[in-house]
């Protein structure tokens, strides 16, 4: 079985449905409140466990509060928590969503247990080793730590903001792929622009996945990049999540068959199923992305450099 790690956050999503984002001193009406398991770590090893993976999870959970809620929903997934400390005297990471009737969100976090994070918690081999929305500092340490033979990353819009180019630049010895939206790309890699983030590919770094939302997404290696359509899978319920989904299923198929394009496809799926659903942890499983992907959709296209 192919064993995933992945490093990073745990925590209590808290949604509440408006009928429009509020921009600053404006209000909303709410009309809907509900409370869901989250945190990008702990979205991808959920992902991962329902594509029939082994799946660890690394990280800080404070079990005040709801917290015992989430331990008990990553048991419930099949997700292994050997590596994972519990603290009974500290609260988990605390996420308020504000969800759109259309799926669009704003949100904002309190850290938590999550802030007691290292990266040296854990030390195993692994295929694959995936740190999401933690400092560049954690992933050298976890990737000292943990032994992989893919290593992804995807630092979040906060670490994007707060360190720039260098989220990357220390760090393209230890990881093989780096996920970014658009706007993270301009960031850390000083453009979003598919022929120029070519240039960005050295040392180990051999991928960078540019999420692009409901216009697919670009995967950029040395030879040239693929562009995947979004897969629509219905209504649009709620986008959170649907970025450690799309990664999730990538990696799970990339390193499972050794193929892009079936790995992309699966991805766009996985993603564009998710996103029909409640909750960050809301991915599909193996027989949902399989069944879509004998359909042939979504198309990849590649372009060459």
């Amino acid at each position: 079985m192919i064993r995933h790690v992945a490093v990073g956050n745990i925590n209590l999503d808290i949604y509440v449905v408006v009928d429009h984002i509020p921009g600053p001193d404006e209000d909303a009406t709410a009309l809907e409140l509900y409370i869901g398991p989250g945190g990008a770590a702990a979205n991808y090893a959920v992902a991962v466990a329902r594509l029939g993976h082994e799946a660890h999870l690394v990280g800080h959970l404070g079990i005040g509060g709801l917290g015992a809620f989430l331990l008990d929903k990553l048991k419930e997934n099949g997700v292994r928590i050997d590596h994972l400390i519990v603290h009974e005297d500290k609260q988990p990471g605390i996420v308020v969503i504000l969800v759109s009737k259309n799926g669009e969100r704003s949100m904002a976090t309190m850290r938590g247990a999550n802030a007691l994070l290292k990266g040296d918690e854990a030390d195993m081999d692994a295929d694959v080793l995936h740190i999401a929305s933690r400092e560049p500092e954690i992933v050298r340490r976890a990737t000292e730590h943990i032994r992989a033979k893919f290593v992804s990353y995807d630092p979040g819009g906060r670490v994007a903001r707060r360190y720039g180019s260098k989220a990357v630049e220390e760090i393209v010895d230890a990881i093989d792929l780096v996920a970014v939206n658009r706007v993270e790309a301009e960031h850390v890699l000083g453009s979003s622009d598919p022929t120029s983030l070519v240039k960005s590919l050295r040392g180990r770094l051999s991928y960078i996945l540019l999420k692009q939302g409901s216009k697919g997404a670009i995967l950029v290696t040395r030879e040239g990049y693929y562009l995947v359509e979004a897969y629509t899978g219905g209504r649009v319920v709620d986008t959170t999540g649907a970025g450690d989904v799309f990664i999730a299923a990538f990696n799970s198929y990339f390193v499972e068959r050794g193929d892009i394009i079936t790995a992309l496809r699966a991805a766009s799926i996985a993603a564009g199923l998710k996103i029909t659903r409640r909750g960050a942890q809301s991915a599909p499983t193996r027989e949902e992305i399989e069944k879509r992907l004998r359909e042939g959709k979504p198309e990849v296209r590649f372009s060459k450099l």
